[in-house]
């Protein structure tokens, strides 16, 4: 390769990882997990990030600090989502700061595991409030502000292949990541005609911390990894890169879609039996 063409290689390499440069990203409930992963991953292609959290401020900002040292600016901002003067609050400080909003990425989720037949009515609406409620009212907000703003925007709801695939003992969070969806293709409709597109991600098992602490032993990690084709868990990076895809250009025509990132775990339903099926007759 000669040296004006290992230039122009450089050139594009570097282009190519800063599709967001100059744009600024909401990522709520980024102090952790695949939050903290999308937040990491946007600020990797360029974006000045505003962190947010409900509790954990000490890990949030812990996350800015790494935004920083990747050369982006990084604001923390405590909210609580489903809390509609928190959303709005979060909004303009974000703005005083950084002017604009770009990219609005809905992450925070909570999960109580519970058969329905238990589910207590406080913990149906605490689920519901933060899964669903603070998704609306993150995209009102922001989208408010990006139809004023009339030059479009990207928003990314993390969904679940819960909603779905319905898991046992979800509790109230399958049906809230079912209306997630539902959602975002309301939203996706509504709002293409401002340049505002809306999508979701929908992860299968990812190995965050709070999933880890799940399967405390190897043996069980490793049985939870047989019921994925793909036989791992998923990364917070890998979520990253696909919320990098639907914040960026590259998919400027997709709005109201779904893209599902799970090892092929909705895509082969019967994958589980008939490996224990395999396993059953090599052990007649």
């Amino acid at each position: 390769m000669t040296h004006d063409a290992e230039r122009r290689h450089d050139l594009g390499k570097e282009m190519s990882c800063l599709k967001l440069k100059n744009r600024v990203a909401i990522v709520t409930g980024a102090s952790q997990g695949i939050g903290r992963g999308i937040a990491l991953g946007l600020a990797e292609a360029g974006a000045d990030i505003v962190v947010n959290c409900d509790r954990s401020v000490d890990k949030a900002e812990a996350v800015a600090m790494e935004i920083r040292a990747r050369g982006c600016r990084a604001l923390v901002v405590k909210a609580d989502v489903s809390n509609s003067t928190d959303v709005k609050r979060m909004v303009q400080d974000t703005l005083k700061a950084f002017g604009h909003i770009d990219v609005l990425i809905n992450n925070a989720g909570l999960f109580i595991n519970s058969p329905i037949e238990d589910v207590k009515e406080e913990d149906w609406d605490r689920v519901m409030a933060v899964n669903l409620k603070g998704v609306f009212l993150c995209c009102q907000a922001v989208g408010r502000h990006m139809i004023e703003r009339q030059v479009g925007g990207s928003i990314i709801n993390i969904a679940s292949i819960s909603g779905t695939m319905p898991e046992i003992n979800g509790g109230a969070y399958t049906p809230s990541k079912a209306a997630v969806l539902a959602l975002t293709r309301q939203l996706g409709v509504e709002w293409a005609r401002y340049g505002i597109r809306v999508n979701a991600l929908s992860p299968g098992p990812v190995l965050t911390p709070l999933q880890r602490a799940a399967y405390p032993s190897e043996e069980l990690l490793a049985a939870r990894n047989s019921a994925i084709p793909m036989n791992r868990h998923g990364t917070p990076e890998e979520m990253a890169k696909v919320a990098v895809f639907l914040a960026s250009d590259d998919s400027s025509y997709m709005t109201g879609e779904n893209i599902t990132a799970d090892g092929g775990s909705l895509s082969s339903m019967f994958y589980l039996v008939h490996k224990l099926a395999e396993q059953a007759q090599r052990g007649a």
